[in-house]
């Protein structure tokens, strides 16, 4: 009768503490280290960062492709970098000089999508070899690095935002020949991410994460920032959504990873070095989760990796 009873106790214990863990979420931490150190100026593994007429100028953007190898768009060198998984440098692709890179992103076979200044969607290879380019100036107008970034689904069509000057902008869906599939929605602020999920607000509702099918998914109040401006940023394999809030008055910035529910399971910061943090779009979700930030100071760039620490 003792036993049967322990029995009891045990199994009584393991649901409250399995309830309790699920009402107060166990926030997953994350670990920093450095991935890549690298000198600015305009020799192989190098970036240029410059400032010009009181603009600070340098990269641009960059991204991680599916073997998680890390190319970074070299503005001033005009020039693409490219770095395997470890960090080490690979290789660098020269680009005409008439040719502006903006913002860059991979389909589901890893060929490349470089968006120019003017407009246009570079397609490239694997090897970064020049396939086609897109003329889409008719679409978008010619934009500032940093404003409008371009993503490709996994359906292999390209998103682009059309930026309005009361900042609802028009999301463009084109295909590979350049042909408009269709308008998505207007959406608030220049957020999106694998052309799954962006952020719009309604009457008396607030903002809201929706999918690409306009179908709502929950509420930015359920995160409880009200007072923020929150950008979505990445999406892993697993469809969890990483969101950006900037920490007013420090060098940091705030993420939160969300489920497609709404549930944060991690809330950590990261913070960047003193140097022109402005210039690139700093932040890239790889699809394992880790999270990468590229920043510099002191003459010297650095590529920051972020993983979940598994206990």
């Amino acid at each position: 009768m003792r036993e049967r009873n322990l029995s009891f106790y045990v199994i009584l214990s393991l649901l409250i503490l399995t309830g309790f863990s699920n009402c107060f979420l166990f926030k997953q931490e994350y670990g920093k280290k450095l991935l890549i150190e690298g000198n600015i100026d305009s020799g192989p593994g190098e970036l240029l960062w410059e400032t010009i007429d009181y603009l600070p100028s340098g990269p641009t953007s960059f991204g991680i492709n599916r073997r998680k190898e890390i190319f970074i768009l070299d503005f001033l060198n005009n020039r693409v970098v490219k770095f395997y998984k470890n960090g080490k440098y690979a290789e660098s692709f020269p680009q005409l000089k008439n040719i502006k890179l903006m913002d860059i992103a991979f389909d589901k076979n890893d060929n490349i999508y470089i968006e120019y200044v003017s407009g246009d969607i570079g397609i490239y290879d694997a090897d970064m070899i020049l396939k086609k380019v897109l003329d889409l100036k008719g679409l978008v107008p010619p934009i500032t690095p940093k404003i409008t970034p371009v993503e490709v689904t996994n359906r292999n069509t390209i998103l682009m935002v059309n930026p309005k000057i009361n900042k609802e902008n028009e999301i463009i869906e084109v295909d590979t020949t350049g042909n408009i599939i269709k308008t998505i929605d207007k959406a608030d602020g220049y957020i999106l991410t694998k052309g799954e999920y962006y952020i719009k607000g309604k009457p008396g509702e607030g903002k809201s994460v929706y999918n690409n099918q306009n179908k709502r998914m929950f509420s930015i109040r359920k995160l409880k920032l009200e007072d923020e401006s929150p950008e979505i940023v990445g999406i892993d394999s697993s469809l969890n959504l990483y969101f950006k809030i900037g920490v007013k008055g420090s060098m940091e910035d705030r993420i939160l990873k969300v489920n497609s529910g709404g549930k944060i399971l991690a809330d950590f910061n990261i913070t960047y070095s003193s140097g022109h943090t402005d210039v690139c779009r700093t932040i890239r979700v790889s699809e394992d989760g880790n999270i990468y930030v590229l920043d510099d100071q002191d003459r010297k760039f650095h590529l920051w990796e972020y993983s979940p620490i598994k206990n």
